[in-house]
């Protein structure tokens, strides 16, 4: 990239950020923007930032999808994510990114112990589809936070993604952003790392913000807690959700655990536990009068190992299967929206190949939207790659 009139080895730039401060000051004052090198076909910009004194690079608005798909900058096209629907509730400038939640992180004239409203839940959507475009639900909320962090983009040149990389990824997101005017950086609690040595550390910062979330009277301040599930045990009140990586679990009610295991049967099927998918949750709570954390909602998405979003299984093992041919491919994410997009677009082809997992058997309606489907890639000309699950899978090398 290029900071001024030098050229900066990205690598260099995030490992050591504080040696080119001149160079970010000078870059920012005299040109009012960094340049990414990642083609050399146009000129690609990126944002300046400072925070406390402190710089750091962002995409410029709306041009996340001109980077070269290994590039870290990289972003989903609009055209196969579900964002491009929330304009007035997603609103990127210069300075971060402004997200209207459908709920509402400080509420006043209920109780300090709230129980989760009955809400009735869609297929594998968040329960704050009804809210409309002009707010966005927990599960949207979540695919923002992937899509930011390009989680939901596999290169093969990115090396192994575990939870400690998504973590980083995840935080640089939230860091420039706002959640109902409250800065997401101190709402959302993205679960740490396991890491022995901090463990105290660790679990003061986890009862650090969970003290933010303080009720006074008829007020209380709700708190966001992402997190990968390691087990859903039963309680004598409800249940208890156990979160991979953390000591501390969260609990809820039956009810709502029930409610979200209908809303995303994939997430939470016997065939996902069983080949060992990842279970990704991101959990409205607040703290009950005893200072439980307590879940009031909750968006779930199922990931294959490589933390890369599927709806399904049979996307699961497809994914899987690109990452082992080392194809370079974006997952589209629906937000809470109900566009149609392919399941995976290959990115190393030119032009991009779609694929499709036809998983669905004996459903009059999948196969009419299947039909359909079909028909207008022939018409468009595009590259389509399919898998028929009653078939082996077809070959998905390069």
């Amino acid at each position: 990239m290029r900071l001024a009139d030098q050229v900066v080895a990205v690598a260099a730039l995030k490992k050591n950020p504080d040696r080119y401060t001149r160079l970010f000051g000078r870059a920012r004052s005299e040109f009012g923007h960094a340049v990414c090198l990642c083609r050399d076909d146009q000129v690609v910009r990126l944002v300046i930032r400072c925070r406390e004194g402190r710089y750091h690079l962002a995409n410029w608005p709306s041009s996340g999808h001109q980077h070269a798909p290994g590039c870290h900058w990289f972003r989903s096209p609009a055209e196969v994510s579900g964002r491009s629907t929330y304009s007035a509730a997603i609103v990127a400038g210069k300075e971060g990114t402004s997200i209207r939640l459908s709920e509402e992180l400080t509420v006043t004239g209920v109780s300090a112990d709230p129980a989760p409203k009955p809400v009735t839940a869609g297929a594998g959507r968040s329960s704050s589809v009804s809210t409309g475009r002009r707010s966005v639900g927990l599960l949207a909320l979540l695919h923002w936070l992937w899509e930011s962090a390009q989680l939901n983009v596999w290169h093969p040149h990115g090396g192994r993604r575990n939870w400690r990389a998504c973590r980083g990824l995840l935080a640089e997101q939230a860091r420039d952003c706002t959640v109902n005017r409250r800065p997401l950086a101190s709402a959302l609690w993205i679960v740490p790392a396991f890491d022995r040595e901090r463990a105290d550390e660790l679990n003061a910062a986890w009862e650090r913000f969970l003290g933010r979330l303080t009720s006074t009277g008829r007020t209380h301040r709700r708190g966001l807690v992402l997190g990968e599930v390691r087990a859903v045990e039963p309680t004598e009140f409800g249940v208890r959700v156990k979160l991979a990586h953390q000591r501390s679990a969260l609990f809820g009610t039956q009810q709502l655990m029930d409610r979200v295991q209908r809303s995303y049967p994939a997430v939470f099927s016997s065939q996902a536990e069983r080949s060992g998918r990842r279970q990704v949750v991101l959990c409205l709570v607040s703290r009950s009068r005893k200072g439980y954390p307590m879940i009031e909602d909750m968006a779930a998405m199922l990931t294959n190992d490589a933390y890369v979003p599927c709806d399904s299984s049979h996307e699961a093992e497809m994914a899987d299967a690109l990452v082992a041919a080392r194809r370079a491919f974006l997952k589209p994410l629906h937000y809470d929206g109900g566009a149609v997009f392919p399941d995976f677009v290959l990115v190393d082809s030119e032009p991009e190949t779609f694929v499709e997992v036809w998983g669905v058997q004996g459903r009059a309606t999948y196969e009419a939207r299947k039909r359909a489907k079909q028909a207008a890639y022939r018409e468009s000309g595009k590259k389509l790659l399919e898998w028929d699950v009653r078939g082996p899978l077809p070959d998905v090398t390069r």
